[in-house]
């Protein structure tokens, strides 16, 4: 392939989404880690006497072009995976692992960043910039700038095994969640499941060229099944296959996680840490696993009298509906006689209010509350290229001066090639420069209930 076409070789604020392709990735990557490995020995290397631009700006910005590129694939691998483009993340994943873990184990780097916090230009910062200099001399110490080389060839290849273990948890969820399926074919199975619900399982079974109602293991298919649905047997199945997940031959998490844990406590034990638990929260409220641990134990011993209670409660109504000898419940259970019960004690369904929550005004009435708070102005932008046919593109812009803020995507509803959960992340973090301010691009994920025929999607 010829290298000056590929679309991640350069940073483009409208990403050409329909332009990328798996066979792009490893190529780009490995150009843009070998001038990334340059100018990281470029900046260790140089031997100009320390200041803010030659040593803390350019540790942020050597890495800007790999940085873009990373975060463009990482995101596709998310939301439009298939079997091509998941092979090119795994080849170049461990190649950038390695090479972003080590940064922080680079002596000359280490060395440069030392210097520069000694001299008085660093000790006179104030503000944001003072508050970088704190965390970067604070994540390189937290992430072994301090071991010695053995140590720090040890964790290089920890960080490395990591980054490729928890990339393959994330794999069998997915394709585990993608392996299951439900067809009915007997409507009177389906009894309890609101209207809403019952067409969108008759429109996924007719995009797959299949008679009936089918069902899967996607929040919006999964969650009306456990609340609504009369059929016991039928919840119990759905809800062995989601919690088992990952558990299949092939598809077994089980040895990944017992991994995983090793990692991170020998990670943790190598830096310094009591374990992985201190290592995460130094920098955070909690500080200590033994703190938070603490906090989650008098949560426990406040809310688990409550907790009996409800469960005693609900219990009970599920016996003046079925009589003294009902089973005992399940977790199949919980949500179906939950909802029940909140419709006799209140007269209240969720189901209710869809109508008065189509997504399209949602999502105009919170633009219109955080335009009036922040004094923004959010609109809709056509022709700009995406990942998939349902993803939407809004700019922000200052209201009163019309200045171009930023950007992001709207990815809303579940596919069969996007993992589920809700997230957002950025693709393009923005700056302000003596040039001017450089947008920020970012995204935002989820998989909230689709449109069914014409209809909006409708929440809750």
């Amino acid at each position: 392939m010829d290298l000056p076409d590929n679309p991640l070789l350069e940073i483009q604020f409208h990403v050409p989404f329909d332009r990328i392709k798996p066979e792009h990735v490893e190529p780009a990557v490995r150009q843009l880690l070998s001038s990334a490995r340059k100018e990281l020995e470029r900046i260790a290397s140089d031997p100009a006497p320390r200041t803010y631009e030659n040593t803390l700006v350019e540790l942020d910005e050597f890495t800007r072009n790999l940085d873009y590129a990373m975060n463009v694939v990482r995101h596709l691998e998310s939301v439009a995976t298939c079997p091509e483009l998941r092979a090119a993340y795994n080849t170049v994943h461990p190649l950038t692992s390695e090479f972003y873990s080590n940064i922080p184990l680079h002596e000359g780097l280490w060395n440069n960043i030392k210097r520069y916090a000694e001299t008085s230009e660093a000790r006179g910062l104030k503000g944001t910039r003072n508050r970088y200099l704190t965390k970067t001399l604070q994540e390189f110490r937290r992430h072994g700038a301090d071991l010695d080389a053995a140590g720090k060839a040890r964790l290089a290849r920890i960080e490395v095994e990591l980054a490729q273990l928890t990339t393959k948890f994330a794999e069998n969820v997915l394709d585990t969640t993608n392996g299951f399926e439900l067809v009915v074919t007997d409507e009177a199975k389906l009894a309890g499941l609101p209207p809403a619900a019952l067409e969108a399982a008759r429109q996924n079974a007719a995009k797959k060229g299949i008679e009936g109602w089918r069902f899967t293991l996607q929040a919006p298919s999964y969650l009306p099944v456990m609340t609504y649905l009369d059929d016991r047997g039928i919840r119990e199945h759905m809800y062995r296959a989601y919690v088992t997940r990952g558990t299949a031959a092939g598809f077994d998490n089980q040895p990944i996680i017992e991994r995983i844990l090793e990692l991170r406590r020998e990670k943790a034990a190598l830096i310094g840490f009591q374990d992985f638990a201190d290592f995460v929260l130094a920098d955070r409220m909690a500080h200590t696993g033994d703190r938070a641990e603490s906090f989650l134990e008098s949560l426990k011993d406040k809310t688990l009298e409550h907790f009996r209670r409800e469960n005693d409660e609900l219990a009970a109504f599920r016996r003046s509906l079925e009589g003294e000898m009902a089973p005992d419940l399940e977790p199949w259970d919980i949500g179906y006689y939950a909802e029940k019960q909140r419709a006799a004690l209140y007269d209240f369904d969720e189901e209710d209010l869809r109508p008065y929550f189509p997504l399209p005004r949602v999502v105009e009435g919170m633009f219109e509350i955080f335009g009036r708070l922040l004094g923004i102005r959010v609109t809709e932008e056509s022709g700009v290229p995406v990942w998939d046919a349902g993803v939407r593109y809004f700019e922000i812009r200052d209201t009163a001066s019309g200045e171009f803020l930023g950007a992001f995507y709207g990815d809303f509803y579940p596919r069969e090639n996007k993992r589920g959960g809700a997230w957002m992340d950025a693709l393009i973090t923005g700056v302000q420069t003596p040039k001017g301010l450089e947008p920020h691009l970012g995204l935002i994920c989820g998989n909230l209930t689709p449109p069914v025929g014409d209809a909006p999607a409708l929440l809750t």
